[in-house]
């Protein structure tokens, strides 16, 4: 089977990513305006905890009163090019080990800014343990995922029909919906942002689970049915 795996927040932890993105833009800060790192980081996290993302670095340059969208702007980039302090939880690593073992062929595929993906991918050590990863990001618009392009190239890749294509993601405004038309098998995993997200109709996966430690096992399952023989009931 080829088993595809989503990143953010299936693999890992975004947050972590996040946190690790505050601290190098909480150091910016300190070093051009009177504050610490540790009190410009704790204002990155309040400011999340109490709004979302979406506002961050602007409520920190107003607390630091030197707000412009210049500054905010610079302090995005700061965001988008650090080097992230993330890696890939012990389970994660179980999970594509036993998979490989199986003799499963693993890949990643992940939206997003490709320069931002491609270090996420890289920090996690992800390119030793999977054939590819795809960054759905440096094939243009139509790409990310509902989008299937990179599903096509990644069958076209391994010589595989759709039903021998298993993705497993955590976000089903858009992770699943693409794959299950193309016709492969898709495993939600509610972990993240939108573990507790209701899927709209038809946007849900075939199989929904807890832990991405449940993964081979599921994979198992739709294996063994996948090859079963046929008999009349």
């Amino acid at each position: 089977m080829i088993v595809a795996f989503d990143v953010d927040d299936t693999l890992y932890r975004e947050l972590d990513y996040v946190e690790s993105g505050f601290r190098a833009v909480a150091d910016a800060v300190a070093a051009k305006h009177a504050i610490s790192s540790e009190d410009a980081y704790g204002l990155l996290l309040d400011s999340m905890d109490r709004h979302g993302r979406g506002r961050q670095f602007d409520d920190l340059l107003r607390a630091v009163d030197a707000f412009s969208v210049r500054r905010r702007d610079a302090l995005v980039q700061v965001y988008r090019r650090h080097e992230p302090s993330i890696s890939l939880p012990e389970g994660s690593r179980h999970v594509l080990d036993a998979l490989a073992r199986a003799g499963h062929r693993l890949f990643v595929v992940t939206d997003g800014n490709h320069h931002v993906q491609d270090r996420k991918v890289e920090a996690l050590g992800l390119r030793e343990l999977v054939e590819h990863a795809y960054l759905t990001g440096r094939y243009g618009p139509t790409a990310p995922k509902p989008g299937t392009r990179v599903f096509e190239l990644m069958l076209r890749r391994t010589g595989s029909e759709p039903d021998d294509l298993v993705y497993v993601g955590d976000n089903p405004h858009k992770d699943f919906v693409g794959v299950r038309r193309l016709g492969g098998a898709t495993i939600r995993v509610r972990t993240g942002a939108h573990r507790t997200t209701v899927a709209a109709e038809g946007h849900d996966a075939d199989v929904t689970i807890d832990s991405v430690e449940e993964v081979p096992a599921v994979v198992d399952q739709l294996t063994a049915r996948r090859t079963a023989p046929w008999s009349p009931r």
